[in-house]
């Protein structure tokens, strides 16, 4: 499974990404930990946890999807971690986008739009039937660029309760 625009290429991880997709979710883990203690200090999760994950998430297609996002050079510029649900308002499937990053050396050069558009069109070819994700209140660059992107934003609380 390989989406291209001119400038980028979605397509699933594989285990030769690993290191890069752990890399690049510490860089992710530091610039989200900024906003409290909201979830739960992830950024002191071991780089051996962070394999374990990322072995459990590729291994469970029907529940997870971790996609790499490639430039022209490929180079790998970021990731997103879905989660698949079944909704009954939606009478099918869905996705959850838990995480979406790009490095921040990439950002603003257009590659955030035609991700985005790219994992539209994987969530429409798999026969989902919406995309959803949250981002915190406090991060106003996501919310003008999902909102540009023709995305609303609904006013709900997020419950969270950790488990160790």
């Amino acid at each position: 499974m390989i989406y291209k625009s001119d400038n980028i290429i979605l397509r699933l991880a594989g285990s030769e990404d690993r290191e890069r997709w752990i890399e690049l979710n510490k860089a992710f883990m530091d610039f989200e930990i900024q906003d409290g203690e909201l979830w739960d200090n992830p950024n002191q999760l071991s780089d051996e946890k962070l394999a374990s994950t990322f072995d459990e998430a590729v291994n469970m297609p029907d529940h997870s999807a971790l996609l790499i996002f490639e430039n022209k050079d490929s180079e790998i510029i970021g990731f997103a971690n879905l989660m698949i649900i079944f909704s009954v308002w939606s009478s099918g499937t869905g996705i959850i986008i838990d995480d979406l990053y790009i490095e921040e050396k990439y950002r603003g050069l257009g590659y955030g739009r035609e991700t985005m558009k790219l994992i539209e069109s994987y969530a429409i070819d798999k026969g989902h039937r919406r995309l959803q994700f949250l981002s915190e209140e406090t991060n106003e660059e996501a919310y003008n660029f999902y909102t540009h992107l023709g995305y609303h934003s609904e006013n709900m609380k997020f419950y969270i309760k950790h488990f160790k």
